[in-house]
């Protein structure tokens, strides 16, 4: 609730001196004697004399003022409403929009959060084909020809977020996606449902089920997980956690015990930049060897704001190493994955909380094993609901 205090700064466009049927004085009284009650923690009183000044001055102030009063009694419903009245307002400032902004994803996850979009995808390679040609085995040269050709396609990926934190402090989560492309090999529908509660110690358990359905090996997987995330400064956090579950796959083959520790941190270096990192270690351990892996990955990126421009820039990287010698290449696989990508918005082009963004990026992979290099470069715009 640190962010509270940001309120008494960016919210001055506002004041009750405008009062028509109150004197300036009158109104002055009541809303300092208001502001006192509910650092006093009396926001029984603090409500009843906000929607005093409501009738007779209702600026925007006083509209969060009266929110944040019912936000702290678990008036949610009533909280959201206002909240939402001044952040749609074409008047209020954007540093304002801000600070509103985790108030009411707070008040939504307490009733029901539910979060929208699609992605109007364009990708050279989405099927990460290689591009084929001439290999040799044993100095003998044979021809190799992907089982999905690399050609540009265009998709739609539709994705659906429901959330809900219930009264006795447990969170559950829908996630859902889809990509849809014109060519059925390349469709994905993606599902996760998952339970989880912080823990007086501030760590943060869940159980959860995730499915995929596609047309080479759909899956389903139980995983258990736990992470805590800790305040270094005011401007700096980082947290650990894992995950630990079982995938059941179509293909048995690739069934097995799932793995997964991590780590995560972000810093404030500037007032609009942050930068922000992940790193894990994945580990399947395979039914049939074949398909057993260790997978450290990292991620590298910055969020900056230039005016009304929001710039993320990212870099992800992959090691992936499969235990199973192969007699047929007579070695032990091993790919290097790498992943630049961009995204920018604007602040301007929002629509009752509709933002776009525009993401490009380039995939590389490279294999010690000729046959599973890649390289696809694609974009995509998405359209999300912020609140």
């Amino acid at each position: 609730m640190k962010i509270l205090a940001a309120f008494a700064f960016c919210l001055v466009f506002s004041t009750v001196a405008n009062a028509e049927r109150l004197a300036p004085e009158q109104a002055d009284a009541i809303f300092k004697e208001s502001l006192s009650a509910a650092q006093a923690g009396r926001h029984d009183i603090a409500i009843r004399n906000y929607r005093h000044l409501l009738g007779t001055v209702p600026t925007a102030r006083i509209k969060l003022e009266l929110a944040r009063s019912y936000f702290s009694v678990g008036e949610f419903r009533q909280a959201l409403a206002l909240f939402r009245e001044v952040y749609d307002h074409p008047s209020t400032p954007k540093a304002v929009k801000r600070n509103i902004l985790p108030f009411i994803e707070e008040a939504e996850l307490h009733i029901l959060r539910v979060r929208f979009g699609a992605r109007i995808v364009s990708d050279s390679n989405p099927a990460r084909a290689p591009s084929g040609g001439t290999i040799f085995f044993n100095g003998i040269p044979l021809e190799y020809e992907p089982s999905s050709p690399r050609r540009l396609a265009h998709g739609l990926e539709p994705w659906l977020s429901v959330e809900k934190l219930w009264d006795n402090g447990v969170l559950t989560k829908f996630n859902g996606n889809a990509r849809l492309f014109e060519r059925d090999g390349l469709n994905v529908l993606r599902g996760q449902f998952s339970v989880g509660r912080m823990l007086p110690s501030k760590l943060f358990v869940e159980a959860s089920m995730d499915a995929e359905l596609n047309e080479d090996s759909p899956f389903i997987r139980p995983t258990l997980g736990a992470w805590r995330r800790f305040t270094l400064s005011s401007t700096s956090r980082i947290g650990l956690g894992g995950d630990v579950g079982y995938t059941f796959s179509k293909d048995h083959d690739r069934s097995g015990q799932f793995y997964r520790p991590y780590l995560f941190g972000d810093w404030t270096f500037r007032p609009n930049a942050t930068f922000f990192w992940n790193a894990s270690l994945e580990h399947l351990n395979g039914v049939n060897d074949y398909y057993t892996y260790y997978r450290p990955s990292t991620t590298v990126g910055l969020d900056m704001k230039f005016g009304d421009w929001n710039l993320s820039p990212s870099l992800s990287a992959s090691w992936t190493r499969f235990t199973e010698y192969d007699p047929f290449w007579r070695l032990n696989r091993k790919d290097v994955t790498v992943r630049p990508s961009f995204s920018i918005a604007h602040d301007r082009l929002e629509w009752k909380g509709i933002k776009p963004e525009l993401t490009v990026f380039h995939e590389r992979r490279d294999s010690n094993v000729d046959i599973y290099d890649y390289h696809q470069t694609g974009g995509f715009i998405s359209l999300r609901r912020a609140y």
